[in-house]
Order: structure tokens, then sequence, then C-alpha cells
């Protein structure tokens, strides 16, 4: 019997092309090849997409993803995945945020440029948009799958959602930058507008995917992660965190094969370069690169400050120092304990639109130990109508230079923060010194500072200024 060697291999070419057709319906990785066969793919590629499967066969219920820039996270994620989830599944309803509408648009038009391709009518035959035709809606911001109740909606941070039923939420950078990042009336708002609007779409089956640049401790997944805590078996309603550094670090996970100190791309961000990056600015790199958003040691005001379990209540010298906020900042009150060369502060008060008679009310409810208290002279208006209404309360002692002359004379203590003092522990770790050419000057950032400057008054005042340090 003679066999034809055309006919051979053209049904093994057929067998593969069906093999990949199969796999490309199941998995997102294979999809994305399928409709992109240059897309370049590494390891962590293979693990972003094996990530989104489990939460497109709702294996995974919350995601984040912690990806250094130009490393191909939105084309996986905000691009290919709302199009391979909406051919599993055509009656999808997807929302995909972003800091901007036209970032967020832009993701939306991509999707469909991919469902319009023939090679994905090959794989979903069914999945077909509308043409924004027969009262079907099809724009950059919104468009809706023929014959299905599937969508895609489009919206910039602060967008509407009204009356929009979400399965499937991605929000990618919902932060700009860090200039976005630092300031709290933004993440304010980002955080009011995700509980109020995003969250609001949800149901019980619902699932979300955050991708984005790790600019602040206090950011969406800061805040998420505290109030929802990480995923295991004992809290299965935390979040899976997935986070690729650019240079490996100590940490052990399951999924990341590097050993310390690789670079995760090589081929793209050479190791030469992200340590150009890392010596020029520690700050940027550590957030934008390795999505740890806490400082580097050498930027920080005050790094060397330790936390403790308990503050010492029998201490013989306790006192307090305050610092005035009103509307939009914090008014705080610090009670301080000194042992020797030790300083131990705890947080009493962190709280924004306080008049100064519920000052004097939450003041007086302590009942404690919190001696004399030390408060900024620059509201002597605040001081005498505390002092009216009963409070033990001092005019802090300023000068030519108080702000650095206050911290050096707190780097005469060792300091230890007590771990319920959450909002002085955040302080802690973004208080940092502004930077030239990745080296600390003695300036500090003006932010993050609200308890500090209360501390900082109380001790100066108390103990007057540092050793070496003339004004």
């Amino acid at each position: 019997m003679s066999y034809d060697a055309s006919l051979i291999k053209k049904a093994k070419q057929e067998l593969v092309k069906r093999a990949k057709i199969e796999l490309s319906r199941r998995n997102l990785i294979d999809f994305t090849f399928y409709l992109n066969p240059s897309y370049e793919t590494k390891w962590f590629h293979l693990c972003i997409a094996n990530e989104l499967d489990k939460v497109q066969r709702r294996e995974t219920k919350k995601l984040m993803l912690f990806v250094p820039p130009q490393h191909g996270k939105s084309e996986l994620s905000s691009r290919n995945f709302p199009a391979f989830c909406l051919g599993r599944n055509p009656n999808e309803k997807i929302a995909i945020v972003s800091y901007s509408s036209t970032i967020a648009e832009g993701f939306g038009k991509a999707v469909q440029r991919k469902i319009e391709e023939h090679k994905y009518r090959e794989l979903f035959p069914n999945t077909l948009l509308s043409g924004g035709r027969d009262g079907i809606s099809k724009t950059n911001s919104f468009f809706e799958i023929q014959r299905h109740n599937g969508y895609v909606i489009s919206v910039g941070r602060g967008g509407s959602l009204t009356s929009k039923s979400v399965d499937i939420g991605i929000v990618d950078d919902p932060l700009k930058d860090r200039q976005e990042a630092q300031s709290l009336t933004v993440r304010e708002n980002l955080w009011s507008w995700f509980t109020d609007v995003f969250e609001t779409r949800l149901h019980n089956e619902s699932v979300q995917v955050l991708i984005q640049t790790r600019w602040h401790e206090d950011d969406l997944a800061g805040r998420l992660l505290l109030r929802d805590g990480k995923y295991s078996k004992d809290n299965p309603n935390g979040w899976v965190v997935i986070k690729f550094p650019a240079i490996r670090e100590k940490d052990i996970n399951n999924y990341d094969p590097r050993n310390e100190g690789e670079a995760l791309w090589h081929e793209r961000h050479s190791l030469e370069k992200l340590e150009r990056v890392r010596d020029t600015s520690p700050l940027t790199f550590n957030s934008l690169y390795q999505q740890d958003p806490k400082p580097s040691v050498e930027g920080l005001v005050f790094g060397n400050w330790a936390e403790c379990d308990e503050f010492p209540e029998d201490a013989e010298v306790i006192f307090s120092g305050m610092d005035f906020g009103f509307t939009n900042d914090p008014t705080t009150l610090t009670r301080i304990a000194r042992i020797g060369n030790r300083l131990y502060v705890d947080e009493l008060l962190y709280e924004t639109g306080l008049t100064n008679p519920q000052i004097a009310q939450r003041i007086k409810a302590f009942r404690g130990k919190i001696g004399e208290i030390y408060a900024d002279s620059a509201e002597p208006k605040s001081i005498r109508e505390l002092q009216n209404l009963g409070v033990q309360i001092t005019p802090a002692t300023k000068g030519q230079d108080s702000i650095d002359a206050g911290i050096q004379k707190l780097k005469e203590f060792e300091v230890y923060i007590t771990k319920k003092s959450k909002n002085i522990l955040k302080e802690r770790n973004n208080y940092q010194w502004m930077m030239v050419g990745g080296k600390a000057t003695n300036r500090p950032i003006d932010s993050h500072n609200h308890s500090m400057d209360g501390i900082r008054y109380a001790v100066f005042t108390k103990y007057g200024k540092p050793s070496f340090f003339f004004l």
C-alpha cells in the first residue's frame, strides 16, 4: 500500500491547527499566541496568564498583579483577557477602569479590534460585535455582543457605572504617577469611588483583577489588602497577590524561579539599567520597579525608628505632642514616654474635621496619663480656646530652623512606636528627605508629617535644642 506524503503532511498540519484552536479556546496564553504569533513571552507571562485563567474560571475571585512597566502586563490583562472571556462566555459583563477615560477606552477599543479579527472568529464564532446597528451599542467606551447579554464598559477613575452590572472588573493603573499617589485627596477620591461606585456594581459571583504600580503604601492595593487581607485557607475572601520585582529579592514564593539578584526580563531591561535607576532614584526604583512602596532607609527622615508592643504606662516622664489639622489635614495627639535615652510614642488622636470643642472632648476622654501637651504655636487662638475649655496645653517653642533642629533633637534618642499606632507607622515609612542625584538632602518633604510635627514640637520644647546645633 502506498501513501501520498503530501496528504499525510496536510493531515498533520490540520491536526496541529485543530489542537492549537482547541488550546486557544481553553487558555489565555494560547489565545494570545493564536491572535499574535509574534507575541514575545517569558516565564512570568505564562504565570500571569495562568492566574488570569483562574479568574475566568472563578477559581480566583480577587487577583492583584504587580509588575514593572513595559513588561507586557496590560497586553495580557486588559486587552487579551477581556476578549478571551467574552469568547468563552459571550454573556460576561466586563468593566475596564484606568486613571483616565482615554486610557480605559483605549483598552476597550483594543478588545473590539481583537474580536473583529478573522482568527478570533475561528476560535469563537458566536461572539460578534453589533456594528452599532439594531439598537445595540458600539462606542469606544461601551459595546455589546450580538444576541447575548455580554458587554464591555470602559471608564476612567471617577466615571459612572450606573445601572451596569459587573461580572468581571478590571482596574489597570488607577493612579497615573507618583504625584497623584502622594496626594491624599486623590487617594481618598479613588477609594470613595471604588467603594461607592465600582464595588456596588459587583455581585456574589463577580471577580476582580487589579493591575497597578505600587506608588504608595496607602494606594488602592494597600487599602484593599489592609481591609481584606491576602488570600489563604483561613481567609478565602482575601486577595491573591502576584508580584514580580524587576530584580529578584529574598522573599520566597512558589512562582518566581529566579535566583536572588536576577533581572526579570534581562533582554528588555538589563540588570545594569535597573541598578542605574536604583542608584539614581531609589524611591522610584522601589515603587515602579520593585513594587515595594516603602522608600529606602537612606531616604527616610527617621529610618531607624522601631516598633514596640506596648507603651510604658509606668514611665516617670510622660508628655504629649499635638498638631492642628482641622478640615483637610488630621489633628494629631501623640503621647511620649522617656526612659533613659529611649522615647516611646503612642498614637492617641489622628482625625480630620475636628473643632476645638471636639478636640477638648477627645482629650478629656482619655483620662489617662498624657502629661503636658505641647502644641503648634502657630495656632495661638486654638491653644487659648483649648485652655479655656480646661485642657492643659502649652504652645511649643519654635525658632529659626526649628524643623531641622527638631529632627536633629529626635535623632539623639532611640525612638519606639507602639504597634497600634498605625498612622505614625505609616508616616515613619513615608516621611522622606528631598533627594538630589539619588542622595538625601537635609530638607524633608513637607508631607506625611502630621504626627511627626507634633512629636517634634514636644521633644524640642521639653528638652531644648540638640547638641552641636546652632540657631
